[in-house]
């Protein structure tokens, strides 16, 4: 269909989605840094496009009570998981192989629910293995043994309340890697009744709902490729093609997603939004994504980041950042709202076709004015979640004018 070449947009590692406006002027910013190069940046009418948060950068009034009380991290697990007392010197690698996997992906997926009380043994073994720990030979074998044995309860007391949840199937978790599907699979079962799949996301190599819901969602993670690929049997990447090679970043970034964008907190009666406020010193938004350097985007060049340094830059970066502090509150109600909403896939179906939009598509076909334009283009961001590709005027008058 004609309208597809408009369809596929790459969703980046912001928490940003799409856009009823916040009212805001474009201004055009210009720094003379230097004879060899010339910063630039303006500022978007649709600033919550470009929201970057994560949990580091905010206060929650309402932080979740988690039900586990026993102090057991997953570096101390590594360390008696691995039988490794030098664990930390290979720390980095033992946590990314950890986080990136299907038990991993589970046990962070616990402790971001926080409400579920750990399914440890009735028999007390638990307080008999830490005796024996404390009082062995780390390195011997008794002592080995024993961590290993606390290291599968800790994990299992914090898998069994997801299953017991309807969360994830005892046949799905092994030691492989967390796939795309996976993860998918599991917040779809987690939040399919407060974010429910509108459907229209037609991928080339899945028909699986939650990875289609996954990708409607915005989750970071699951980025569709210009064909129509998202690859779900790879692990998450912010990048878009098949990947082998399992990162921690695009992991931590769809938690972050979860908690702050959708109602990421469990309570008894459902999910709820976690009240949220910016921390002094805090800009949610990241810079780069906005300035340019000799009119090129500035992460097109990897020799602008010796730019990042200088005070033209810095100067910059800081009335971007007091723009986004100022608008926050906004912005983060506006991303949450245009989370629940469907995606632009395409056009002909989703616009050009879809009956409510059929008066304003009318109108401006009829005399192709601005005001009729305008019309068209407010009333397809209000009902889609557009990406930064999409949301333009000028984007959708090329559809109104291509697109059969």
């Amino acid at each position: 269909m004609q309208g597809k070449q408009f369809v596929f947009s790459l969703l980046t590692c912001t928490l940003c989605l799409s856009a009823v406006p916040v009212v805001s002027p474009a201004l055009n910013i210009a720094a003379a840094a230097s004879p060899a190069y010339k910063i630039t940046y303006k500022l978007p009418a649709n600033p919550e496009k470009y929201l970057f948060l994560n949990v580091q950068m905010v206060s929650l009034a309402n932080p979740q009570t988690p039900a586990t009380v026993r102090e057991y991290p997953i570096k101390q697990y590594l360390v008696d998981s691995t039988g490794n007392l030098d664990h930390y010197k290979l720390e980095f690698d033992d946590n990314r192989k950890f986080v990136t996997s299907k038990k991993g992906f589970l046990w962070n997926f616990y402790q971001m629910i926080g409400i579920f009380p750990p399914a440890y043994p009735a028999s007390g073994k638990l307080a008999e293995l830490d005796r024996q720990i404390d009082t062995l030979d780390g390195y011997s074998p008794e002592g080995l043994q024993a961590r290993k044995a606390r290291a599968e309860l800790e994990l299992n007391a914090r898998i069994q309340p997801l299953i017991h949840a309807g969360y994830v199937k005892p046949e799905e978790i092994d030691d492989g890697i967390a796939t795309r599907e996976f993860v998918a699979m599991v917040f779809y079962r987690a939040f399919k009744d407060v974010r429910p799949y509108h459907g229209g996301i037609d991928l080339k190599d899945s028909e699986n709902e939650a990875v289609r819901w996954a990708v409607e969602s915005g989750l970071p993670g699951f980025p569709v490729d210009s064909k129509g690929f998202v690859f779900p049997q790879s692990p998450l990447d912010l990048e878009p093609g098949e990947k082998n090679f399992p990162e921690t970043y695009a992991y931590d970034r769809v938690f972050q997603f979860v908690q702050l964008i959708l109602p990421g907190k469990k309570t008894a009666s459902g999910w709820a939004y976690y009240q949220v406020k910016l921390l002094p010193g805090m800009a949610p938004v990241q810079p780069r994504e906005i300035i340019s350097v000799n009119g090129k985007p500035f992460a097109e060049g990897a020799e602008n980041y010796s730019i990042e340094q200088t005070n033209e830059y810095q100067n910059a970066s800081r009335k971007i950042a007091q723009h986004f502090i100022q608008r926050f509150p906004q912005l983060l109600e506006q991303a949450r709202k245009d989370a629940l909403k469907p995606r632009v896939w395409d056009w002909s179906r989703d616009v050009i076709h879809h009956p409510i939009f059929a008066k304003q598509v009318a109108a401006y076909r009829k005399n192709k004015s601005s005001q009729n334009l305008n019309a068209v283009y407010q009333a397809v961001r209000a009902h889609y979640n557009l990406s930064i590709r999409q949301d333009s005027a000028a984007n959708v008058k090329s559809v109104l004018d291509n697109v059969k």
